[in-house]
């Protein structure tokens, strides 16, 4: 239990009243501190702020960038009552509430429940958590208070958003699996491919009976096997630009869950590297549950800056496999991941880059004046030789801005030319 400043004011002016009463001679000055003294002397304990029940629960755990979830925060007194509780919800930036109250206050009686629910959006991906709570207990006069932290807390995550893509590049590079890719040998699969003479073992259900009639004699449709493939995406966390919710990395996040979303959904194995400070991977699988797995490893992707020199050969086989199609997605601010990728693309896989814009992330964030103009004019022209040199050493590079929809970028990484392999 502490004074509050209340109580510390009005005993100053009840000293000063007193003081200057004798001083001056002025009953006045009395009788004015009669009420002040009244006041100090019904100031009463009040219940213990650890005594007060809290219990808050959310809507939702789960979440996408922007969307918004209800707080529920229920407190109940369980031995007496308690004349006046606050409570300060602590949050994190990226969490706004939208009626605008972070600082609750109430009057409890003994064992009813009191509840409030807030309304709350999340602005930005990453693991969050709401509490421990600030309880604050004033008695009746507002003179004497109790404090307590409530350790009681709620895990928040939100997930980026991820927009709808179409548009993929095509792996140069399949695997055994069944998928959606046309192999060149024939099998099983729904694509027609060479039409030949009947042999003994043929299925009757594969015999082309247009051709077989005109020729006057059997034929029969082979078709060509329908593939999977495996793709590991690259994320570049060495370096980040901008002002959350729109970093560079926010939105090499989102494309890198965009990308993981649509590979997935054409029954392809994916996997991730996050190549930083620190290297993380998440060896490649299909499946609903591997997208899962591939968004919560790509929801707390943080810049972690080290003047180590990192190596992809760390990563085991597993995770980076040979046939691989690797969609790197950098920024290219830092000159250790353009070494990495061309190393990788001198090792004999096939690398597409998704070179994230971050000149005009940058320029939003600076103040408008001719050198922030011509510094991002320099800095466009260095990305603009950074990717004409990587071009040149054979590794197939897209440009995207922020600002505009990933499919549109991606539109012309489907329509290249993919590394030719034979296709086992």
């Amino acid at each position: 239990m502490t004074p509050s400043p209340l109580l510390a004011a009005i005993s100053v002016l009840t000293l000063w009243c007193l003081v200057l009463g004798l001083v001056v001679g002025r009953y006045e000055l009395f009788l004015a501190a009669v009420p002040l003294v009244v006041a100090l002397l019904s100031a009463r304990r009040p219940p213990a702020a650890s005594g007060i029940g809290l219990t808050a629960t959310a809507s939702s755990p789960r979440l996408l960038e922007g969307d918004c979830f209800e707080l529920s925060l229920v407190v109940v007194s369980p031995a007496t009552g308690a004349p006046s509780v606050e409570i300060f919800v602590p949050a994190p930036a990226t969490f706004v509430f939208l009626d605008g109250r972070r600082h609750l206050a109430t009057r409890l009686r003994a064992g009813e429940p009191f509840e409030w629910t807030l309304t709350v959006r999340s602005t930005a991906r990453g693991r969050s958590s709401l509490g421990p709570f600030n309880v604050r207990v004033t008695d009746d006069s507002g003179l004497l208070v109790d404090e307590a932290v409530v350790h009681s807390t709620l895990a928040i995550e939100t997930w980026p958003r991820i927009p709808g893509i179409r548009q993929l590049p095509r792996p140069g590079r399949t695997r055994s699996s069944f998928g959606n890719y046309v192999a060149r040998q024939f099998g099983t699969g729904l694509e027609p491919g060479e039409v030949r003479l009947f042999s003994p073992g043929d299925r009757v259900r594969h015999i082309n009976w247009p051709a077989s009639l005109r020729l006057g004699r059997l034929y029969v449709t082979q078709f060509h096997q329908e593939r999977s493939a495996d793709v590991v995406l690259l994320l570049d966390t060495l370096a980040e630009t901008g002002v959350s919710p729109d970093t560079s990395l926010d939105a090499s996040v989102r494309a890198v869950a965009a990308l993981a979303s649509a590979y997935i959904a054409r029954k392809d194995r994916v996997g991730l590297v996050e190549f930083g400070g620190y290297l993380r991977w998440l060896k490649p699988a299909a499946g609903r549950r591997q997208l899962e797995r591939l968004l919560r490893a790509a929801v707390p992707a943080a810049q972690v800056f080290s003047y180590m020199a990192r190596s992809l050969d760390y990563v085991p086989a597993t995770a980076l496999p040979r046939q691989a199609l690797v969609i790197a997605v950098s920024p290219l601010i830092d000159d250790r991941f353009t070494r990495t990728i061309v190393d990788l693309a001198g090792r004999g896989y096939d690398v597409v880059l998704l070179a994230v814009s971050a000149v005009e992330l940058t320029r939003r964030v600076l103040p408008d004046t001719a050198v922030r103009d011509v510094a991002c004019t320099l800095w466009k022209l260095e990305l603009a030789e950074r990717v004409r040199h990587l071009r040149h050493q054979g590794i197939t590079v897209v440009e995207w801005q922020p600002e505009q929809p990933l499919d549109a970028a991606l539109a012309s990484l489907a329509r290249r030319a993919p590394v030719r392999r034979a296709i086992a």
